[in-house]
């Protein structure tokens, strides 16, 4: 029970996509949302990919237009994020020790918002979805890119597996 409580506080996201293709962007807006905040690795491009692909940057030059502030957070270093960041002016943060808060707070006050103006994407439930639950913040956890993930990643898979499978059998019964 202490865990179901646990799980349904700090690890389910508040929404499921396919990828970052798969969310609706204009309903975010609609309830609000101003700021978008997403992982790199295996969310916008495949980990050991330094640049984001065309129909990434098409994406993420729309979501501009739409009018969102876009941030990248990641775990990852300095030189990976700044090589993925080159073609965007969005500001984007490495080492951010995910799931602490304080690269989340980072971002939150270089986009100049709070809280309750933005959403978390990500692929990974114990770094994306656990800040983002742990600050107040709505989360979109995506499927990963590639099956492919650093070896540290792989390790977490294998729980986020768990976490999944109650988050499944809740969702159910809340329908």
């Amino acid at each position: 029970m202490i865990f179901k409580k646990l799980f349904e506080k700090y690890l389910y996201p508040s929404q499921m996509a396919k990828s970052v293709f798969h969310i609706d962007y204009l309903a975010l807006w609609d309830d609000g949302v101003r700021g978008l905040i997403f992982d790199i690795d295996n969310t916008l491009a495949v980990f050991d990919t330094p640049k984001a692909d065309d129909r990434t940057k098409a994406l993420l030059k729309h979501l501009t237009k739409i009018g969102f502030s876009i941030c990248f957070l990641s775990n990852n270093g300095k030189g990976r994020v700044i090589a993925f960041s080159e073609d965007f002016d969005y500001p984007h943060f490495w080492k951010s020790k995910k799931p602490r808060l304080l690269g989340l707070n980072k971002a939150l006050d270089a986009m100049d918002m709070d809280a309750s103006q933005v959403v978390i994407i990500g692929d990974q439930i114990f770094t994306d979805c656990f800040v983002g639950r742990r600050a107040g913040i709505y989360t979109i956890l995506t499927r990963p890119i590639a099956l492919r993930d650093e070896w540290q990643v792989k390790l977490k898979r294998m729980p986020e597996r768990i976490v999944l499978k109650a988050y499944g059998k809740h969702r159910k019964k809340q329908s």
